[in-house]
């Protein structure tokens, strides 16, 4: 500490970057700092005795020969007013009124905050939002007026080549109709997802939730991909836990369209091997249930670096990708507003070279009904779709060893093991190995020991070991099981 205290203290008042006014109890100012003479325009000799009121006006009172604050203030920390300058203008200010007693003498200390820049800045940014929102109101009614004429000749050109591929009988002919179809459907999902990024930047996006079917949604969802993957020669296997409430409700639309946008990302980006898509139940608190679904593919994977641009408006991973595989950049950036807005998550993952998972999560409710009996139920949900794979009567079929529905479950799940291996998700794998050592249950004891060591290379993640292992389990299956090619 300064040997001359007052002198350092003085100082610091001086260059502090607040007004420091302080007055006695008639109001009087027997002190003020550089920072409001600076700010005011007046000397110190022109405001030593002055009255406050003077410089902050409408705020003080004298009553009873005392100065107080007016009635609306008292209660007030930090009060909002106007420091007057010499030349009679003002500008805004907070003020903080403090009073203590030193000696028996009651001390006055008025400090002041310049809030001109503050202010200021406020002001900038409400023109700034109101620019904003007036230029969102044109580019929305842009957008619109612009997809509509573009669906307006898409869908003549959509019309007239598919009267075209109606009469037409030459081979080479349908197939350049057929590019034309396929160019129109392209530029319609373009179109769309234009006007989706539209209204969900503008926050008009509502999500419609109506009770449904969930197994119903999944069998129409399940068509639909294995004719997306048949035309590109890959393997589609779809997987859904028996513990998922049929009747649920939400936004069916929004969930395929969520679906649509990811296996159809899996199956562009895939040339050559699988895409799956698995779906479970993570938890279920009274009517609410959390869905997790996974859509896993063989394509051409991600690295690190990649993660960070998914999910980003208008991006790609890199500018080749949209030159070979087409594409706005809009369709996960949209996806992922879709998921926020049911409540879940959305997550990538993958090697590059070695394929990729997407992961999500949404919430759903559960219709309260009264259901008919699991097995009736299970019938009449899929009788439309003609899959029976789901009916709860063959459910202890599946366990029994050498069974039609067995043998289809093991060859299920040995797809799912491979397609995880090669994906080098060791976690999936040993998850797989496990329903499969269920599956086999009623074999042999080779074939348990077989079953046993390919579960333990996998749970070691030992690549080498683990596909060895699983040819073995295969092997000893075709010799217990007549006529089983795996």
């Amino acid at each position: 500490m300064p040997k001359n205290r007052e002198e350092f203290f003085y100082f610091i008042l001086n260059h502090s970057q607040e007004c420091i006014i302080k007055y006695d109890s008639h109001g009087c100012i027997d002190y003020c700092n550089d920072r409001l003479l600076e700010l005011t325009g007046y000397s110190a000799g022109e405001l030593i005795g002055a009255y406050i009121g003077e410089l902050i006006q409408n705020v003080f009172e004298i009553v009873d020969n005392h100065i107080e604050l007016i009635a609306e203030y008292k209660d007030m920390e930090i009060i909002e007013t106007a420091l007057y300058r010499k030349n009679k203008t003002c500008f805004p200010v907070e003020i903080k009124v403090t009073s203590k007693t030193f000696g028996g003498e009651k001390v006055h200390i008025c400090t002041a905050v310049d809030m001109t820049r503050y202010k200021e800045s406020i002001r900038k940014v409400e023109e700034t939002t109101i620019q904003m929102q007036e230029s969102m109101k044109i580019r929305d009614a842009f957008v619109a007026n612009v997809t509509h004429e573009l669906r307006t000749p898409v869908n003549g050109i959509k019309g007239h080549a598919e009267i075209l591929m109606e009469q037409e009988h030459d081979f080479e002919r349908s197939n350049y109709i057929k590019m034309i179809l396929n160019c129109c459907s392209t530029m319609e999902g373009i179109i769309n997802n234009i006007l989706d990024f539209s209204k969900l930047e503008a926050g008009k996006f509502q999500l419609d939730e109506k009770p449904f079917s969930f197994y119903e949604f999944m069998n129409k969802m399940e068509k639909m991909f294995i004719m997306l993957t048949m035309r590109k020669g890959l393997k589609f296997m779809v997987n859904v836990a028996s513990e998922i409430p049929d009747r649920v409700i939400g936004d069916e639309l929004r969930l395929t369209q969520i679906l649509n946008n990811l296996v159809s990302n899996a199956v562009k980006f895939t040339e050559q091997g699988y895409v799956g898509v698995e779906v479970t139940l993570n938890t279920k608190i009274n009517d609410e249930i959390e869905l997790f679904f996974m859509i896993v593919d063989t394509g051409i994977g991600l690295s690190p670096e990649d993660k960070d641009k998914l999910f980003k408006s208008f991006s790609q991973v890199d500018a080749s990708i949209t030159r070979k595989y087409g594409g706005t950049g809009l369709g996960l950036s949209i996806t992922k507003e879709l998921v926020n807005m049911m409540h879940g998550s959305i997550w990538a993952d993958g090697e590059k070279g070695k394929g990729s998972t997407f992961s999500f999560t949404v919430r759903l409710k559960q219709e309260q009904t009264e259901e008919a009996p699991v097995q009736e139920t299970a019938i009449n949900m899929l009788k439309s779709a003609g899959n029976y794979s789901k009916i709860v009567s063959e459910q202890d079929l599946m366990y029994e060893f050498g069974s039609e529905i067995n043998i289809r479950e093991l060859k299920k799940y040995f797809e799912k093991l491979s397609l995880s291996m090669d994906m080098d998700n060791w976690q999936r794998a040993e998850s797989f190995a496990t329903t499969l050592k269920q599956l086999t249950g009623g074999g042999s004891n080779e074939l348990h020991k077989a079953v046993f060591k390919m579960e333990l290379a996998i749970r070691k993640s030992d690549c080498e070991k683990a596909r060895e292992n699983v040819e073995k389990v295969k092997q000893q299956l075709s010799l217990e099981i007549e006529g089983l090619e795996l």
